[in-house]
């Protein structure tokens, strides 16, 4: 993965959250027990932990990866809280982030891995809203392949509990979306 697969997952995610409406916070997502208010919550927690972890810096957002943060951070504008979060993201990891080392609680780990399964987090969590709250849901053909090459490499049937669900069987000519969110337990 690279700063620009992360760039184009952001964009694209911001596109949905611009259009989820106050009316809609309450409505359950293809992610088991979370509402969209709490998968925006989980959203912006990962964009603070990306930022964080790309920065070495500690966490704004006490929260483990694949939880909600400890507190509500969706507040009275999710799309102005979801670009902020994009803009520190964004910005650590510019330079040579994907390029080095970074100190986490699991040891060290490649920018380009960390950086991988943020913007993975980022891209298949926006097709969870845009699902969640009718809107479309046909991601960039060439960035759901790239994010699915990195999930094929990186999540393995002991890594997936317990967020993530078993792959789920697509026509061999489903489109690389479908395959995308199909290999991390969603039902297209």
């Amino acid at each position: 993965m690279d700063a620009t697969s992360l760039q184009q997952a952001c964009a694209a995610t911001d596109a949905i959250v611009e259009h989820v409406h106050d009316d809609q916070l309450a409505l359950p997502t293809p992610c088991d027990s979370w509402d969209v208010r709490a998968l925006l919550n989980h959203l912006l927690g990962t964009l603070a932990l990306g930022q964080a972890l790309l920065s070495a810096s500690p966490p704004s957002v006490p929260m483990a990866p694949g939880e909600l943060p400890a507190g509500d951070l969706v507040g009275d504008d999710p799309h102005k809280a979801y670009r902020l979060g994009v803009e520190a993201l964004l910005q650590a990891a510019s330079g040579d982030a994907f390029e080095r080392a970074h100190a986490t609680p699991l040891g060290d780990m490649p920018g380009a891995i960390l950086g991988g399964f943020t913007t993975l987090d980022i891209l298949v969590h926006g097709w969870d809203l845009a699902l969640a709250t009718g809107q479309p849901t046909a991601l960039d053909d060439n960035l759901a392949e790239s994010v699915l090459a990195f999930a094929r490499q990186t999540i393995t049937a002991d890594t997936r509990a317990p967020r993530i669900g078993p792959e789920i069987a697509v026509p061999a000519d489903a489109t690389a979306t479908d395959r995308l969110v199909a290999y991390l337990g969603r039902r297209p």
